[in-house]
């Protein structure tokens, strides 16, 4: 693991913003924060001044007029979501503004992973047309739908989409198209989740409207924030400030459902009036709910996501939360199988540099949860992975090499996946996504011939170096810095999440180990106690805690007390039995040289 400390602001930049210390200068340079009003808006996100007017996306206006005109002809609108927890929470937010404005709702279609898979499909619209349908609006899906759409206009149904996937050279016949990615988009903010862009909708439904009071929007927020950290966007500009004011109303929800479902999973939020300020954090969304959420449709169906989050009573609510809940555990038990199983396949190639590209695939696995196999291959080996679900199909030949299989794709930073996909689409049926998590549909006859190609573009683009794992790091410091002082500091870089905003990291050299412990299950934890053997003169010799999950294997066990340490570490709080005392989160360890 490369260890590659960011460089320093240049002094121009210093200079300009004397009232920064130099660490939060480096953190605010290090996120591209470069300018008085990017930073202003970085502290201070303000939910009236931040967020932009809708109608500079570019389809906007004709959205919202066809949309009025729909619900005065009390013409039937279906909606069709996504399966993932960005394109329920879309979904939910749609179905809300539109029964609020008095629309004839015709069904929310949301498919099933399994069998359905991404995006609309023939079927669905088929059905959509059966219950007489006038109007389709997609969310989360939609702008790669090519034949589905076509289908619904020959069928005398109209097509909105709504949608945050990148777009192609070619558009979908769609009657209108909200996405902020097209080409001629003015929009000022391009990194929205799906569920942002259905957000932007309901402001721009509400600013042409008498019918709903201004404000009544926000109580959406909650599932705004949910959806945009789930989907891993970037926790900058808008989405900032959505995350922000979302955490806020999430700690108050007025959803059944989410109250149930943090209660079963042991989230208890707080909401403190005087600060405006909540314990839910971005840990909260990512890791707690939204994998909840996606649990649903990567088991069985996401309908159950759905109707949790529009439960009425809190027995409908606690008996959906449990499910979800359940089928969570049985979600993590099977992602860590098929890991298991693929890092057992891949070490007879993984050094083969003709292959650069992890690909696998099985009969047996769930399309449920290859994304999330796909995401920890990629994370552990740093490597581009895509893996395959044949279920339906085969990956041996025969008959069965006619069906179709299903992929997800995840990346690193240096290869842009869904650009890799998008060369080889003459291979394939169907494809969308970012440039560092895609899915793909093909002809499991085609796979070797898809294999090939871009592995070929994988090695063209990427060097030896690009698939080494490195960690990045925000800055050294030394350990008589550390303190509340400096913690209530990184507290304001807060939301924190994907690339462009990750948790504050730090670099502390010559630590000696006064205390070593493996702990959790499997012992596969490390448990220290460091301290500085030769602090500053006048200085305090500081004795910190620190926890290296899954870090016992991986050089722990051979570490001892004595032992001189170099970190890399998130600065955290460690709460038991009501005291708070800081401590390290280690992200990577090694004896000092």
């Amino acid at each position: 693991m490369n260890w590659v400390l960011k460089p320093k602001p240049f002094e121009k930049f210093i200079k300009q913003f004397p009232e920064y210390q130099p660490l939060v200068l480096q953190l605010l340079y290090n996120r591209g924060l470069k300018t008085q009003k990017a930073i202003d808006e970085f502290f201070n996100p303000d939910y009236g001044e931040d967020l932009h007017d809708p109608f500079l996306m570019l389809g906007m206006k004709e959205a919202v007029k066809r949309i009025s005109k729909a619900i005065k002809k009390q013409e039937k609108i279906a909606i069709f979501g996504d399966y993932d927890a960005d394109g329920v929470c879309g979904a939910v937010i749609l179905k809300t503004i539109l029964e609020a404005l008095g629309a004839k709702l015709n069904g929310v279609f949301i498919p099933n992973r399994m069998t359905e898979g991404y995006g609309l499909n023939n079927e669905a619209v088929k059905k959509a047309d059966s219950q007489g349908t006038d109007l389709v609006i997609t969310i989360d899906c939609g702008i790669t739908d090519f034949g589905e759409i076509k289908l619904a206009n020959s069928l005398g149904m109209e097509v909105i989409i709504v949608d945050h996937h990148r777009v192609g050279e070619k558009l979908p016949p769609a009657k209108i198209i909200i996405d902020p990615w097209q080409k001629k988009d003015g929009y000022p903010f391009k990194e929205l989740a799906g569920a942002g862009v259905a957000f932007k909708l309901v402001q721009a439904l509400m600013l042409q409207s008498d019918e709903i009071k201004p404000g009544w929007e926000k109580w959406l927020l909650d599932l705004v924030a949910i959806a945009t950290v789930a989907d891993c966007v970037p926790l900058l500009g808008e989405n900032r400030t959505l995350v922000r004011y979302g955490l806020i109303v999430l700690a108050q929800t007025q959803r059944i459902g989410l109250q149930e479902l943090m209660k079963i999973a042991r989230l208890n939020p707080i909401f403190e009036t005087d600060t405006m300020t909540t314990n839910l954090d971005t840990y909260s969304l990512g890791f707690i709910l939204a994998p909840r959420l996606n649990a649903a449709g990567r088991m069985k169906h996401a309908s159950l996501a759905f109707e949790l989050l529009l439960a009425k009573t809190v027995e409908e609510a606690k008996c959906l939360a449990e499910k979800i809940n359940e089928q969570n555990q049985q979600r993590q038990k099977l992602t860590d199988e098929i890991v298991t199983e693929i890092e057992a396949r891949i070490k007879s190639y993984i050094g083969d540099k003709s292959r650069p590209v992890i690909i696998e695939i099985d009969k047996k696995w769930s399309p449920g949860v290859i994304g999330l196999v796909a995401g920890k291959i990629a994370d552990r080996y740093h490597r581009p992975t895509i893996i395959f679900s044949a279920r339906g199909g085969s990956a041996s030949g025969g008959k069965e090499d006619e069906e179709i299989i299903r992929g997800s794709a995840r990346s690193i930073p240096t290869f842009n996946i869904i650009e890799a996909i998008s060369q080889c689409a003459e291979l394939l049926k169907e494809y969308g996504g970012h440039p560092g998590a895609a899915g793909l549909s093909l002809e499991n006859k085609k796979l070797p011939a898809f294999s090939e190609k871009i592995n070929r573009i994988a090695r063209e683009k990427l060097k030896e170096e690009d698939l080494v794992p490195f960690i990045e790091i925000d800055s050294e410091i030394n350990l008589e810095n550390i303190d509340w002082e400096l913690f209530d500091k990184l507290s304001q870089f807060e939301p924190c999440g994907g690339d462009d905003n990750p948790r504050p990291t730090f670099l502390i050299k010559d630590l000696e180990i006064v205390n070593l412990r493996l702990v959790g299950n499997g012992f596969q934890h490390l448990k220290l106690e460091l301290k500085n053997e030769n602090p500053p003169a006048g200085g305090e010799n500081k004795v910190f805690k620190a926890i290296g999950f899954r870090l016992a294997k991986n050089g722990g066990q051979n570490l001892k007390v004595g032992d001189k340490v170099d970190i890399v570490f998130e600065l955290i709080i460690d709460e038991w039995n009501g005291s708070r005392e800081l401590q390290f989160k280690i992200i990577d360890i090694r004896k000092s040289l």
